[in-house]
C-alpha cells in the first residue's frame, strides 16, 4: 500500500502545482488585471478540454488497472494501449476545436481572443497527454516519488510563462511559450514511454487490455468535454450578463479555493484512488472510504472557513486590491467547494468499481447543470446568484454520487454472495 514517502511526495506535488498556478495568476493580475486573468482562464479551459478527455477517462483507467495487476508484461501492454487510445481520443477532440475555433472566438470571448490561440491551446492539450500518461502509470504502481520529479520538471512551464508575462508578453506570446515548453518536455517523455512500453519478446498481445481501457473512454469524453466546455460557457455567459472584470473576480475566488479543492482532489487521486481500487469488493473498501472522508473533509471544512474569514486579504495577496467580492458570494462559493470535495470522494469510489455508466450520468449534474442554471436564471444575474447556483448544482451532484456508489456496492456484495453460495 501507500508508504509515508509516497504520501509526502503526493503533498509536495500538490503544493508545487498550487504555487505555480498562484504565482502565474498573480503576475497576470499585475500585468493585465482581471480581464487578463479571465481570458487566460478561457484558453486554459481549451487546453483542459483536449487533455481531460484522456486524463479523466483512459488515464484514470490505466491507474486503476495497473493497481489491480502484478505482471510486468501485462503492464507494458496496458501502457501501450493507454498511449494509443489516449492520444487518439485527445487528437480527435483537438481537431473538433480547431474546426470550431472561429466560432469559439466570437461566442466565448466576444473576439477578445484570436482564433489561432484556440489552435495553440488545442495543440498544448494534446501534448499534455504524454506526461500525464507517465504520471498515471507511476500512480498505479505507487511511485509518487517519481511523479514528484516530473512535477518539478513541468512546473518550469508555469515559471517561464509567468516570467514572460512579467516582461510584457501578449496573451498570444504566453501561449507560444507554454506550447513550446510542453513540446520539448513531451518529446523527452515520449522517448522514455516508448522504451518503457516496448514488448520485450515481440509477441505480447494487448487487445484484451485495450478493450478494458476503451470502457473508460466514454467517462473521459463525459468529464473531459462537459467540464471544460461548461466552464467556457459559464465564463462566456457571465461576461455577457456581467462583465469580463466580474469573470476575473469570480475566477480569482475559485482559484483561492483551489488551495483546498486541488489539495483534496490530489489526496483522493494520488493516495486513495489506488487504495480504493485495491480494496473494492472487500470489507476494507468501506474502511478506506471512511478514512478518506475523515482525512479530507474535516480539514477541508476548516481551511475553507479560514479562507472565508480572510477572503479580502487573500484575494488582495494572490491578485491585487481590485479583486473584491461580497461576503455572501464568498460564503456560497466556499460551501459549494466543500460539497464538491465531498462528491469527489464518492466519484473516486465509482472509478474503483469501474461504474463508468453511473459516472457519465452523474457528470451531467455537476458543471453542465451549473451552466444550465446560469442560463435559466440569467436575467438580473449577480455574483451572489452565480455563487448560489454553484452551491445548488454540486449539492445535486453529491447526492447522485453517494446514491450511485451505495447502489454499486450493494450490487457487488449480492453478486459475491451468489458466487459463494454456488
Amino acid at each position: 500500500m501507500t508508504s509515508i514517502q509516497s504520501v509526502l511526495a503526493a503533498f509536495v506535488i500538490i503544493l508545487i502545482d498550487l504555487l505555480g498556478r498562484a504565482g502565474l495568476d498573480k503576475v497576470l493580475a499585475l500585468a493585465g488585471g482581471p480581464v487578463m486573468v479571465g481570458l487566460w482562464a478561457q484558453l486554459q479551459s481549451v487546453v483542459e478540454l483536449v487533455s481531460a478527455v484522456t486524463m479523466a477517462g483512459v488515464l484514470q483507467g490505466l491507474t486503476v488497472l495497473i493497481t489491480q495487476m502484478s505482471a510486468s508484461r501485462d503492464e507494458r501492454s496496458l501502457l501501450r494501449g493507454a498511449l494509443k487510445l489516449g492520444l487518439g481520443t485527445s487528437l480527435a477532440v483537438a481537431l473538433i476545436v480547431a474546426l470550431a475555433s472561429p466560432e469559439l472566438a466570437v461566442w466565448l470571448t466576444q473576439r477578445r481572443i484570436e482564433t489561432d490561440l484556440f489552435l495553440l491551446a488545442a495543440l498544448a492539450g494534446c501534448i499534455t497527454v504524454v506526461p500525464a500518461t507517465l504520471n498515471a502509470y507511476w500512480l498505479g504502481k505507487h511511485q509518487q516519488q517519481r511523479m514528484l520529479g516530473l512535477a518539478l520538471l513541468t512546473s518550469v512551464i508555469l515559471l517561464l510563462v509567468a516570467a514572460s508575462a512579467w516582461f510584457g508578453l501578449s496573451l498570444g506570446g504566453l501561449m507560444w511559450v507554454q506550447t513550446l515548453m510542453l513540446a520539448i518536455i513531451g518529446i523527452v517523455i515520449w522517448r522514455y514511454l516508448d522504451k518503457l512500453s516496448r514488448a520485450r519478446d515481440g509477441q505480447e498481445d494487448g487487445a484484451e487490455y485495450f478493450r478494458k481501457l476503451v470502457k473508460f473512454v466514454p467517462v473521459g469524453l463525459a468529464i473531459g468535454i462537459m467540464s471544460p466546455v461548461s466552464m467556457l460557457l459559464v465564463r462566456g455567459m457571465l461576461s455577457g450578463a456581467l462583465s469580463w472584470s466580474d469573470v476575473g473576480f469570480l475566477q480569482a475566488l475559485w482559484r483561492s479555493t483551489e488551495w483546498v479543492t486541488a489539495t483534496a482532489a490530489g489526496v483522493l487521486s494520488l493516495i486513495f484512488l489506488p487504495r480504493f481500487s485495491a480494496t473494492y469488493g472487500s470489507v476494507r473498501f468501506k474502511r478506506e472510504m471512511t478514512r478518506a472522508g475523515v482525512m479530507v473533509l474535516i480539514p477541508a471544512a476548516c481551511l475553507l472557513l479560514l479562507i472565508f474569514f480572510n477572503q479580502r486579504a487573500m484575494l488582495a495577496t494572490l491578485y491585487d486590491a481590485r479583486f473584491v467580492v461580497s461576503d455572501e458570494t464568498a460564503a456560497l462559493i466556499m460551501l459549494g467547494s466543500w460539497i464538491r470535495i465531498a462528491s469527489w470522494l464518492f466519484l473516486f469510489g465509482l472509478f474503483s468499481a469501474h461504474r463508468t455508466g453511473l459516472i457519465i450520468a452523474g457528470e451531467i449534474l455537476s458543471l453542465p447543470l451549473y451552466a444550465l442554471l446560469l442560463w435559466l436564471f440569467a436575467d438580473g444575474m449577480t455574483l451572489e446568484r452565480t455563487a448560489l447556483l454553484y452551491f445548488v448544482s454540486y449539492l445535486v451532484y453529491l447526492g447522485f454520487n453517494a446514491i450511485a456508489l451505495l447502489y454499486s456496492s450493494r450490487k457487488t456484495t449480492i453478486a459475491q454472495r451468489e458466487v459463494d453460495y454456488e
